[in-house]
């Protein structure tokens, strides 16, 4: 059997092919630098499901407002704004656990519940509203008016006031309470509460007077009540590695937005004011 005939390269690409061969050497070498993965950009990653109008759909001219003004605060530094929406248990052990930089409206029980870390300056304020149909007169002014409702929705991993709280976890009261999970649980709860699948819903007023407005529930639900307000934060990781840095920006951010007017703009896109 013949033996394959050797083949001459041209000088030059000789050159190249050593060439090419040395830095593979090199890099491997080096710990396979050639092969290691592209840094990505500077960027926040923060996480919430969709609870509009702090936060609405990602990669919309109207992302929310919270959204917006971390985008004002951190953009112009170099740092990516990544809204993701997750349900909001999820949200809040993910970046407890490091796997997302940031939450937005986590309340002050929520972040000492998951170790999270915040400034001074608040995002705004939430409160717990009870909604009902249209047809029920009912006045929503403290945790025992809720014993004439049979069901009760709320999100799953919302927090809610002491007193509120203490109803929800009675025993004799978990029959009636209907806890929806997903992205979405505020616009489902909506939903079922006008077509009569829910007596009552709790949720922040914000939330749902938009949901109420963007799905014309106007003559099926109505407002029988508020808790006191609570404050809400952009909750940051305890594991991000620069998050006493990023908890400074978020306070220096807020307060210059506030006093440039350009807070106040971004608010009432939303149809909101400061809350401050």
């Amino acid at each position: 059997m013949s033996q394959p005939s050797h083949i001459d390269l041209p000088i030059s690409t000789r050159v190249k092919l050593c060439l090419f061969l040395r830095v593979v050497f090199l890099a491997a070498l080096s710990g396979g630098a050639l092969f290691s993965p592209i840094v990505r950009a500077d960027e926040l990653v923060v996480q919430a499901d969709r609870w509009c109008p702090y936060n609405c759909v990602p990669e919309t001219p109207a992302p929310g407002y919270v959204v917006e003004v971390l985008q004002a605060i951190f953009e112009p530094r170099g740092t990516k704004i990544r809204y993701q929406v997750v349900p909001w248990d999820r949200a809040l052990i993910q970046v407890h656990d490091g796997k997302a930089d940031a939450a937005i409206g986590a309340t002050e029980h929520e972040i000492e519940a998951f170790g999270l870390r915040i400034g001074n300056e608040s995002i705004g304020y939430s409160s717990d509203c009870l909604y009902v149909a249209a047809s029920n007169k009912m006045k929503f002014l403290k945790p025992d008016d809720l014993n004439t409702l049979k069901r009760i929705g709320i999100s799953s991993g919302y927090s809610y006031s002491k007193d509120l709280d203490a109803w929800l976890k009675r025993p004799e009261n978990q029959s009636k309470i209907f806890v929806q999970k997903g992205d979405v649980p505020s616009e489902i709860n909506a939903r079922n509460l006008a077509r009569g699948q829910l007596d009552g819903v709790i949720e922040d007023n914000h939330v749902m007077q938009q949901l109420i407005y963007k799905f014309g529930f106007e003559r099926e639900i109505v407002l029988a009540g508020c808790q006191l307000q609570t404050k809400i934060f952009v909750a940051f990781s305890p594991k991000l590695m620069n998050v006493d840095t990023r908890v400074k920006q978020l306070d220096e951010g807020v307060a210059m937005l506030r006093k440039s007017g350009q807070l106040g703009k971004i608010l009432a896109k939303y149809g909101l004011a400061d809350w401050k």
